[in-house]
C-alpha cells in the first residue's frame, strides 16, 4: 500500500526471541482483566455462531481458540510465524497464516467479523493504521446481522 512501511522485523524478533505472548492474558491480574473484558465485549457484539471471524494480529490464538470453541469459524493471521504455528497447534478448528494487517492476501468480504486487537497498537504511523483499517473493511462482508441488531435496539 502506498505510504505504508514494510513489516517491522523488530516486532517479529521481539515476539520470537524476547517476549512470550502465549500466556500474557493469564500471567498477571491486568492480563486476566484484559482477557475477561475483551471476551465480554465480543460476546455482546459478535453475531451468533457460526460466524466467520478473521482475527488479524491474533498472536498464538488466545481469542481465536475461545471463539472457535464457541462455534465460530476462525482464521487467524499474525505477522509472527511462531504465533501462527502455535495457534494452529493449540486450537482445533482455527486456521492460521502469516500476514501483515496492512496487506492481506484474502478475498473481499471473506469474513463476517474482522478483529484488529493487536495491529492497531503496534502500527504507530497514521498511514499504517489507516491501511489496516481499510484492509479490515475490505475483508469484512456486508453485515446484515449488524443492521438487524441495531434496528432491534440491541446495540449500545
Amino acid at each position: 500500500m502506498a505510504g505504508s512501511r514494510p513489516a517491522e522485523p523488530d516486532i517479529v524478533r521481539y515476539y520470537t526471541d524476547v517476549f512470550v505472548e502465549a500466556d500474557r492474558l493469564e500471567r498477571t491480574p491486568l492480563g486476566r482483566l484484559e482477557g475477561l473484558r475483551t471476551r465480554q465485549v465480543l460476546t455482546r457484539l459478535l453475531p451468533p455462531a457460526p460466524a466467520t471471524v478473521l482475527d488479524v494480529g491474533g498472536g498464538p490464538g488466545a481469542y481465536a481458540g475461545w471463539l472457535a470453541a464457541s462455534g465460530h469459524r476462525v482464521h487467524l493471521v499474525d505477522l509472527v510465524p511462531v504465533h501462527a504455528a502455535a495457534a494452529r497447534r493449540a486450537h482445533p478448528g482455527v486456521s492460521a497464516t502469516v500476514g501483515d494487517a496492512r496487506r492481506l492476501p484474502l478475498a473481499d468480504g471473506c469474513a463476517d467479523v474482522t478483529l484488529l486487537l493487536g495491529p492497531l497498537y503496534h502500527l504507530t504511523g497514521r498511514a499504517d493504521r489507516v491501511a489496516a483499517l481499510r484492509e479490515a473493511a475490505r475483508l469484512t462482508g456486508p453485515a446484515a446481522w449488524w443492521s438487524r441488531r441495531r434496528s432491534a435496539g440491541r446495540h449500545r
